[in-house]
C-alpha cells in the first residue's frame, strides 16, 4: 500500500537543529502526520494517527522510520536539508499488509 509523503512544515536551522512535520497521504486524503524534532542532544519522532486504523495497519515505528529512509534515498549533494528533497521529488513509502 503506497502512501505519499508530503512536507507540511519544516524549520531546519542547521543539520543538527530542526523540526519537520510530514503528512502521510493515501488516495488523496491525509491519513496521519509524523513529527520530527532534533538537536545535538536528542531526537524525537511522534506518529500522530491511529496506526491500527490506517489503510494498511503497521506499527507506528514503521510510519516514523520509512519516510526518513525514503527521503534520505532521494537526497543528493544539492540537498542541504531533508526538506529540500520535496522541491524536486515526489516521496512515497510502500507498506505491505502483514498477517
Amino acid at each position: 500500500m503506497t502512501y505519499e509523503v508530503t512536507l507540511l512544515t519544516a524549520d531546519i536551522r542547521d543539520p543538527l537543529n530542526g523540526e519537520m512535520n510530514l503528512g502521510l497521504v493515501h488516495k488523496g486524503t491525509q491519513a496521519a502526520e509524523v513529527q520530527y524534532r532534533w538537536t545535538k542532544e536528542e531526537f524525537t519522532a511522534t506518529f500522530v494517527g491511529l496506526a491500527p486504523a490506517m489503510p494498511v495497519p503497521a506499527h507506528p515505528t514503521e510510519f516514523i522510520a520509512r519516510p526518513i529512509a525514503a527521503i534520505r534515498s532521494l537526497m543528493t549533494p544539492a540537498h542541504r536539508f531533508p526538506s529540500e528533497v520535496f522541491k524536486d521529488n515526489r516521496v512515497s513509502i510502500d507498506l505491505q499488509a502483514k498477517g
